[in-house]
């Protein structure tokens, strides 16, 4: 039996994204991803996810100032605070 990757092949539209839970905890989506190994396919995430998703990414990729990195992230995105 196949599985099926998790998604979708084509991008969530702005109100669309609202309407999904996050992939990941299954609070409401207001991002997405999309992941070659899953096929590209579109994953909805909500804010927390998107973040830590960001902070793995700039940790492996070995970025230097990683946390000024996600504040100026957050500060873009009109996102005051990450709550737990």
């Amino acid at each position: 039996m196949r599985h099926k990757p998790k998604g979708r092949t084509k991008p969530y539209t702005e109100i669309g994204i609202r309407r999904i839970p996050c992939a990941r905890c299954g609070r409401p989506s207001r991002f997405q991803w999309t992941v070659c190994a899953n096929g590209n396919r579109f994953m909805g995430v909500c804010e927390r996810c998107d973040v830590d998703l960001n902070r793995v990414a700039l940790t492996f990729f070995r970025f230097d100032h990683v946390e000024q990195r996600v504040a100026a992230y957050l500060a873009s995105k009109g996102i005051k605070r990450i709550t737990r």
